[in-house]
């Protein structure tokens, strides 16, 4: 057989072995060709898949990031320390997502801001008029007193206060000034104190009548910070039953008694 002959026909190889040409190139076997293709388009296809998982997952990564600034992974899935712990995300249209931190160590802490406000109720005591401080402006006035019972002279008009000496029942004091509740006294030692009106005989009685130069107001005790009862007015006689320092104790028609300024009477 000719060179040119010998080149020309094929020669017989192994399944694997490759084929050469008349030309002497050689060939590559249909199997190994068709091998390297679908291992090519196996790694393509993986590599697609592996690209569309990431741009699948990097939007929902993002997402978590924004809405738990305050939390970071641990091992496993579970919650560094110390960063709180984490409600899971709400379903899709119920509401907006919250993130709670309890204090570090505590698990049982609720959320801040969900406990109400404690509401505090101070009690308030009302004392017995004697006991309480008389605030109201000392009215002057001019009398000596008699004392109907033992008490005290105190240094300002409240029992709280300092006690100066005893007052004794049957004595009279030297009233100089009067409150609603206290009368004010100079002592012996011309000392200022304060005696308890309701230890006073605060009203003398008497008897008689008198016409009404001004109009004045009916109070129900001797002193210009007490209740209204009435009015009487300029002209009218009035029936006078008592004499209170600077006030006279009246009786109207009507059968109330209560008290006028002398200086409205005639």
């Amino acid at each position: 057989m000719s060179r040119a002959a010998r080149f020309a026909a094929p020669v017989e190889r192994g399944p694997h072995e490759g084929r050469f040409t008349a030309a002497g190139e050689a060939t590559i076997p249909i199997d190994t060709r068709t091998n390297s293709t679908l291992r090519a388009l196996r790694a393509i296809t993986i590599v697609f898949a592996t690209a569309c998982t990431v741009a699948i997952a990097l939007p929902a990564l993002a997402q978590t990031g924004a809405e738990y600034p305050n939390t970071m992974p641990g091992p496993a899935g579970v919650p560094a320390a110390g960063a709180g712990s984490v409600v899971p995300p709400p379903p899709s249209g119920s509401g907006t997502m919250r993130t709670y931190e309890n204090p570090a160590g505590d698990e049982t802490a609720p959320p801040t801001g969900s406990a109400p406000a404690k509401t505090h109720h101070h009690v308030v005591r009302h004392h017995a008029k004697s006991s309480s401080a008389d605030a109201s402006a000392i009215e002057p006035a001019q009398g000596h007193l008699k004392l109907t019972e033992d008490s005290w002279a105190y240094e300002r008009p409240s029992k709280s206060s300092k006690k100066i000496q005893p007052v004794q029942s049957g004595k009279f004091v030297n009233v100089i000034g009067t409150s609603r509740y206290y009368a004010q006294v100079k002592l012996k030692n011309s000392e200022i104190a304060y005696v308890p009106l309701a230890a006073l005989q605060l009203v003398a009685p008497t008897d008689k009548m008198f016409k009404l130069t001004a109009d004045a107001s009916v109070l129900d005790e001797p002193n210009h910070a007490a209740r209204k009862l009435a009015e009487v007015h300029q002209g009218r006689d009035v029936h006078v039953v008592g004499v209170a320092l600077n006030y006279m104790k009246i009786r109207m028609k009507s059968g109330i008694e209560g008290y006028i300024p002398i200086s409205a009477l005639q």
